[in-house]
C-alpha cells in the first residue's frame, strides 16, 4: 500500500477503533484494564508501526511521566474524594492508587504523543533530549518532598476543590506560560485536542457506565456536567476533555522535543 493509502487507513482506523472499543467494552462489560488496552493500546500499536522513529522517546516519556506523576496526583485526588477507581488487583500503592492508574496513564500518554508525532510533529530525531533528565530530577525531588510532607502531616493535603487545584497547579499554569513563549505550537496542540476531546467522550461514557470509576457526590466540585444521563464534575470536562492533551504535550515539548 502506498503512502496515500496508508494515510487514509490512518484516518479510518483512528476514527473507528475508539467506537469499536466502546462497543466491545459495553457489550462484554470489560474491566478498566481491558478497556484501557482497547481504547489506547490498539491505536498506539498501529501508530507505532507507522511512526517507528518516535517509539523510543515516546515510550520513555510516557513511562517517566506516569511513574512520577501518577502516585502523587492520584493520592491527593483519592484522599480528597475526587474519584474512586475500580481495580482487579488486591493491592494499591499507598492504599490509594491501583495499578490500573499507572497502566491507563502510560498508554494514554503514549497514544497522545505518538498521535501528535505522527500527524503534526513528524520529527525524525530519535534522540532523547538531555532536558528530560531535568524533568526526572525536578519531579523526583517533588515526589519525595510530597511523601515526606504527607508522612509528617497527612492533613496538609486535605483541600477543597482538589480536582481544580491539582489540574491548575500541575497543568494549566504550565500550558499558558508555555504557549505565551511558544505560540507557534498552539495550532498543533489545538488540532490534537480536537481528536482527544472526541475520544474522551467515549472513554468517559464507557468508564462511568461500567463503573470503572465514579465521582463521589459529597465532594466539592465547581459543578456537574451531564453526558447521556451520566454525570461527572465540571473539572473533568474542563481539564480532561478540553485541556489534558495540551497540558501533557506542554511537558513533552518542553522536556523531550524541540519546542517547534
Amino acid at each position: 500500500m502506498n503512502e496515500n493509502g496508508l494515510k487514509k487507513l490512518d484516518i479510518i482506523l483512528l476514527g473507528t477503533l475508539p467506537i469499536a472499543a466502546a462497543i466491545v467494552s459495553l457489550i462484554f462489560k470489560t474491566n478498566l484494564l481491558v478497556s484501557t488496552m482497547l481504547f489506547f493500546g490498539l491505536p498506539s500499536a498501529w501508530l507505532s508501526y507507522r511512526t517507528k522513529s518516535a517509539i523510543k522517546k515516546t515510550a520513555i516519556f510516557a513511562a517517566i511521566f506516569s511513574i512520577l506523576m501518577t502516585p502523587m496526583l492520584d493520592y491527593v485526588a483519592v484522599v480528597n474524594g475526587v474519584w474512586v477507581v475500580s481495580t482487579v488487583f488486591p493491592v494499591k500503592l499507598f492504599g490509594t492508587t491501583p495499578a490500573e492508574q499507572f497502566i491507563w496513564g502510560f498508554f494514554f500518554v503514549y497514544f497522545l504523543v505518538i498521535f501528535y508525532e505522527h500527524f503534526f510533529d513528524k520529527s525524525k530525531n530519535e534522540k532523547i533530549n538531555p532536558r528530560l533528565k531535568n524533568f526526572v530530577i525536578v519531579f523526583t525531588i517533588l515526589s519525595l518532598s510530597f511523601l515526606f510532607v504527607v508522612f509528617i502531616n497527612p492533613n496538609i493535603i486535605q483541600i477543597e476543590y482538589a480536582y481544580f487545584w491539582i489540574a491548575f497547579i500541575f497543568g494549566f499554569i504550565e500550558l499558558i506560560l508555555f504557549l505565551l513563549v511558544y505560540p507557534g505550537l498552539l495550532s498543533k496542540f489545538f488540532k490534537t485536542t480536537i481528536y482527544f476531546f472526541s475520544l474522551a467522550v467515549l472513554v468517559e461514557f464507557t468508564g462511568l457506565k461500567l463503573n470503572h470509576w465514579f465521582f463521589p457526590k459529597n465532594t466539592k466540585f465547581i459543578g456537574w456536567v451531564g453526558l447521556f444521563g451520566l454525570k461527572f464534575p465540571f473539572e473533568e470536562f474542563l481539564f480532561y476533555f478540553v485541556m489534558l492533551a495540551a497540558m501533557i504535550l506542554t511537558y513533552y515539548e518542553f522536556f523531550v522535543d524541540d519546542r517547534k
